[in-house]
């Protein structure tokens, strides 16, 4: 063994390298651990203390194995110098913790995350590819990085860290709110010329419609409003207790989060109503993907259906808008009325 290098650190560049070269599917015999451990870290060791330390190693607890040691693998097996049959351990593999479909599964999530440069982004994924073995190909090397490039906040992650520090200490959050001007760029929203302060109670992140948002309570408003956290900056966490959500008119029994987005797919505010529309059954997708399966439907003549749904009715009017041609909404009849006022607006303006 090298003298340069001391005996103690041979287990972990062992540990290293199953982690970078091994899974299941990709295991190593000791022989090739030895020629790693040379051309890697330039250490010498014989085969016999290499399987010697990855024994140590799982008797540690570090998630290690080799062919035959598990029910569905194929052992190696030889006959001893006593003439009675004896296991060879080989083929030793790392079980990393994550699946390549679940790492591949945060990988999209930061892909279409809102805020982020490209540098962040690439640094992030570079995160993700380190948990687990070098045979995992993301799909970063395959597409441009550059059609993420939405408008860039650099303070997101210090945005979300601020907001979850706040949730779990139950206290208030104050922040800057922005708009994109004509020049793309991030603008604060202003009273009187100076940017408005928000002071906010806050509940929830949640993910929707491609944007996370914060799901908050305001002292000046009734209800919940929500925030594109994206468009959150200079946010501090303050001493201010926040109210708590039970105390809200509407929430006394907390938030079920499911249902909450279920009745306001498009997170605007409003009041919960017993909405009830007409729409032909292959809409059923559409349905489903908006207002979730919680739904009360009645088979009608012609391939109809009824759809009776609680939802607040700003967010119903801009789906029905939406899907004009192939939904009518029955009841209630504020909201038909909502819904004709906007057809004919739009009449107007492409009627002539």
């Amino acid at each position: 063994m090298a003298d340069s290098e001391p005996k103690k650190l041979l287990i972990l560049y062992i540990l290293n390298i199953l982690r970078k070269h091994t899974d299941p599917d990709h295991p190593l015999p000791q022989q090739k651990i030895v020629e790693l451990l040379e051309s890697e870290y330039g250490m010498t060791a014989d085969r016999k203390t290499v399987r010697r330390n990855l024994s140590k190693l799982m008797e540690a607890g570090y998630p290690i194995r080799y062919q035959g040691s598990t029910m569905d693998s194929h052992e190696f097996r030889r006959k001893g110098k006593n003439g009675g049959e004896q296991t060879i351990l080989t083929n030793w593999y790392y079980c990393h913790q994550f699946e390549y479909g679940e790492l591949s599964l945060l990988i999209d999530s930061v892909l279409f995350a809102d805020g982020l440069s490209k540098r962040h982004r690439t640094e992030l994924i570079q995160k993700i590819e380190a948990l687990t073995s070098k045979h995992f190909h993301s799909v970063r090397k395959k597409i441009d990085m550059d059609i993420y490039g939405k408008l860039v906040n650099p303070q997101i992650i210090f945005t979300i860290e601020n907001i979850r520090q706040a949730i779990a200490k139950g206290r208030q959050l104050q922040f800057q709110y922005f708009d994109i001007g004509t020049d793309f760029k991030l603008h604060p929203r202003t009273v009187d010329g100076k940017p408005r302060i928000y002071t906010v109670n806050p509940y929830q992140i949640i993910a929707k419609n491609g944007h996370q948002y914060l799901i908050s309570g305001m002292e000046q408003k009734d209800g919940l409003t929500h925030f594109r956290i994206d468009r959150i900056k200079n946010s501090n966490v303050l001493d201010t207790p926040a109210k708590k959500l039970r105390e809200l008119r509407g929430f006394e029994n907390g938030l079920l989060l499911s249902e909450y987005v279920k009745a306001h797919p498009y997170l605007w505010s409003g009041e919960v109503r017993h909405i009830t529309f007409r729409c032909r059954q292959y809409m059923m997708n559409d349905v489903v993907d908006c207002f979730g399966t919680d739904l009360h439907i009645e088979q009608q003549p012609d391939d109809m259906i009824l759809v009776h749904v609680y939802a607040s009715e700003e967010n119903v009017l801009l789906w029905a808008v939406q899907f004009a041609d192939d939904i009518e909404v029955l009841s209630p009849q504020s909201l038909r009325e909502q819904i004709a006022e906007k057809l004919r607006s739009a009449v107007e303006k492409y009627g002539k």
